[in-house]
């Protein structure tokens, strides 16, 4: 089944179902055997290539007050995204925003199925996997079953690359990526330090793996423009370069970038959308305005006070009656004389 078929599908579900589940107030998950059709689908990656340019938007995961997972707040909050029918937008949990490495495996797997169903098929879904070797494996099953479009994939913590021997890095990462037949973006980030000619590192891998046919992509968390540079015509032909941020994205998307992180995304989606678009026209100057004007005066709900990275975004969408929560440790929960900043800033500049 063609990826634009496969939306067509849920899409059809989601008109017949979805306005039900989503805005009752069971706290059921989603039925898994509506999501998903089996745990093998052939996706077109050239088509998941195209889907996947433009604005990946990191969602983060909503608690309840108890900490348990907010799965069904979580569809609702995605779901505002695929009514709108947001095109160049890409959905993204359980990434850097997402408190992925706070997730049991269960609710790992709860939280794919929830992005999906609220997805409706009209978005690309992408699902995080990391840890550990057996950890990472499950999550990106746990992606291919709930039926999401690809998985983001970090690096294993604590590794170590010796340029002479390869074969465990690469191992790592090639079993992974065999096991399911979904798109696989690679994040060159892990939350460690490189080891020693990591400069070199990441270029390196990504020729390795370029080969495997559900390898779309790699999210670049160098800050520059010297990894997508160095990959050639990889990037043209085989690899969705995608921008960590857009500080980042100011630079690499006018030379050859595709897509672009964004962590408030979620609530100025059409800000997110046109400084994409001015970026890959190269307009330098049409960027820099909309990204001073319309998106860092939106960000400012991360910056009240050091550690509200997450826990910001979280206080901002309750303001707008989404779900948020609590955040789990080792994050920093928002303090209550905070919360009236966080909601002055997000009633003057979101766009929803």
């Amino acid at each position: 089944m063609s990826t634009s078929s496969r939306r067509s599908l849920l899409k059809k579900f989601g008109i017949i179902t979805g306005a039900l589940t989503l805005q009752g107030c069971s706290n059921q998950p989603p039925n898994k055997s509506l999501v998903k059709s089996s745990g093998k689908k052939a996706l077109n990656m050239d088509q998941l290539r195209n889907d996947i340019h433009g604005v990946h938007c990191f969602m983060v995961t909503p608690f309840l007050k108890n900490g348990q997972l907010d799965h069904e707040g979580l569809s609702r909050n995605i779901a505002i995204h695929a009514k709108a029918e947001s095109k160049n937008m890409t959905i993204v949990v359980g990434g850097g925003m997402g408190e992925i490495f706070s997730l049991n495996m269960e609710e790992h797997r709860k939280m794919a199925e929830s992005a999906v169903f609220g997805a409706q098929g009209k978005l690309p879904v992408v699902v995080g996997a990391c840890g550990g070797y057996s950890t990472a494996k499950q999550m990106a099953q746990n992606a291919q079953v709930a039926g999401a479009d690809a998985i983001l994939l970090f690096a294993p913590p604590y590794w170590s690359w010796i340029p002479e021997y390869d074969g465990g890095i690469i191992r790592y990462f090639k079993d992974i990526i065999e096991s399911i037949d979904i798109g696989v973006v690679l994040a060159t980030v892990s939350g460690h330090k490189f080891p020693t000619g990591g400069e070199k590192y990441w270029p390196y891998v990504l020729k390795k793996l370029a080969d495997l046919p559900n390898v779309i992509g790699f999210e670049d968390s160098s800050g520059g423009i010297s990894m997508g540079k160095s990959l050639g015509s990889l990037v043209e032909e085989r690899l969705v370069w995608v921008a960590r941020g857009e500080g980042h994205a100011l630079h690499a998307l006018p030379v050859g970038a595709k897509a672009t992180t964004s962590a408030v995304a979620t609530f100025v989606p059409k800000a997110c959308r046109e400084f994409w678009q001015q970026g890959i026209l190269g307009r330098g100057k049409q960027m820099k305005n909309i990204l001073d004007s319309r998106i860092n005066t939106m960000a400012k709900v991360r910056s009240v006070k050091p550690g509200y990275h997450v826990s910001g975004i979280k206080v901002a969408l309750e303001f707008l009656g989404r779900a948020g929560g609590p955040v789990r440790l080792p994050l920093r929960p928002v303090l209550s004389e905070d919360r009236v900043k966080i909601a002055d800033i997000t009633k003057t500049h979101a766009e929803v």
